[in-house]
């Protein structure tokens, strides 16, 4: 029975939360902070000298990419069947987080992440968590709440490594640490507003500079730089070796996929704007596991107790794609994956055999990734060859086009080159065994 217009229930005030359009409009301002802030720690890994300091920018490119994608998902729900993410009156905020990418230094991104932009973001959660329904908009609380517990690891983090980065630069660390000072403030400046400018198109902050792939890659000072780091680079018939030195050479082979990780990064980065959003999150992904095979290599030579200054950290494979399309450098990630993939299974159980299960588990999960990795190959080359005009056919010549830059590296490479690198890895060997022995 029809009721009179008139009659109703009383309204219920409305005592917390948000509205759905008004919820979406916000978690699209996060959206692009979170996207702009992956895509800055990806820009700097390369440059980064310190191996812990590009697992901290890998690590926070990946959670970022994540949170990213989180929101972007609970805007297309709140604002279906509109699909839109345009910046809009974000354009400022949105070009300020962007122009982190053009900071003047490693230690000055990290600082202005740690001191300006993060603290920043996180404030913006907690008050947007304050004001959400527990119950209304329970999906966006569960990640955000997430998304402030690695915010803050992160701050801490990134201070960490920013001293860690001055560390590693000697004289030149006290010239770097007072433009980092001035480039935090003056970016701090701009996000209280006492700067009209944020809004321009690749807002470049001074003294920060348009970012360039670092082409010379930074390399930490305690290990042995090289660009060679096993005879077997340069000779191909070298075997990998079995009981210990099959042993050493995964760990320094693993703690050389720091080339990997620094071309992760660059892919990241340069195909971004060709292969869009979800290219993102999957390079994201692709950078970080690279950063965990490079520590795990770290982690097991360290705890054999190997001096980093007798282990080779090169980096020829990276160093081949000087100056080439981006497309050669996702080319040469996605070939180097499928190489030896499946070698890795039974080296896992070699090392089983010797009774080193750390080996083991790391080759084991090293394996499993890489399988991740073989498809964003597949995946990825595919697509940029489409959005370029070219045929799936083009793949194989592709493949050749990185064997000849490798060969052409590999070429450059002098006999006192390397025959010093065989030296030295000679007695790294010998050192293994004499450490074997001790404990043997």
């Amino acid at each position: 029975m029809n009721q009179p217009a008139e009659h109703h229930l009383p309204g219920l005030p409305l005592e917390g939360g948000l509205f759905r359009v008004d919820s979406a409009a916000v978690l699209k301002r996060f959206f692009h902070l979170e996207r702009a802030l992956t895509i800055a720690c990806a820009g700097w890994i390369p440059a980064a000298r310190r191996l812990e300091t590009k697992l901290a920018l890998a690590r926070a490119a990946w959670e970022d990419a994540l949170t990213a994608d989180d929101l972007r998902n609970r805007v297309f729900e709140l604002k279906y069947p509109d699909r839109t993410l345009d910046v809009g009156v974000d354009a400022c905020l949105v070009a300020l987080y962007d122009a982190t990418l053009n900071a003047p230094s490693t230690v000055a991104l990290l600082r202005a992440q740690a001191r300006v932009l993060l603290p920043a973001l996180d404030a913006c959660y907690r008050d947007y968590l304050a004001a959400a329904d527990e119950i209304a908009d329970a999906p966006t609380r569960r990640f955000l709440g997430l998304a402030r517990l690695e915010l803050e690891a992160q701050i801490t983090g990134f201070e960490e490594a920013a001293q860690r980065e001055l560390d590693s630069l000697g004289g030149e660390a006290e010239d770097v640490a007072q433009e980092s000072e001035s480039w935090v403030a003056r970016l701090r400046e701009h996000l209280l507003g006492e700067h009209t400018d944020a809004g321009s198109d690749q807002l470049v902050i001074a003294p920060g500079r348009p970012w360039q792939l670092a082409e010379d890659p930074g390399r930490d000072e305690r290990y042995l730089a090289t660009s060679f780091y096993w005879p077997d680079n340069f000779q191909p018939g070298v075997p990998y070796g079995v009981g210990l030195e099959l042993q050493l050479r995964s760990a320094v082979s693993h703690l050389n996929e720091v080339w990997a990780v620094d071309t992760a990064a660059a892919n990241l980065v340069l195909l971004s704007p060709e292969l869009g959003w979800e290219f993102v999150v999957d390079a994201a992904r692709w950078v970080y596991d690279e950063s965990r095979h490079m520590t795990m290599g770290q982690s097991r030579l360290q705890r054999w107790g190997l001096d980093p200054a007798e282990i080779p950290l090169g980096g020829f494979i990276y160093e081949a794609c000087r100056g080439q399309d981006p497309i050669l450098r996702l080319a040469m990630l996605a070939y180097f994956e499928t190489k030896n993939i499946g070698k890795k299974r039974d080296r896992t159980n070699a090392f089983h055999e010797l009774g080193d299960e750390v080996s083991a588990r790391d080759m084991d999960f090293d394996w499993a990734d890489e399988g991740i990795h073989a498809a964003y190959g597949r995946r990825w080359m595919r697509a940029l060859l489409e959005k370029r005009g070219r045929g799936a056919d083009e793949w194989p010549q592709l493949l050749e086009q990185c064997e000849a830059l490798v060969a052409a590296r590999v070429d450059a490479a002098g006999a006192a080159e390397r025959e010093q690198l065989t030296a030295r890895v000679r007695r790294l060997i010998d050192r293994a065994t004499q450490i074997a022995e001790t404990v043997g």
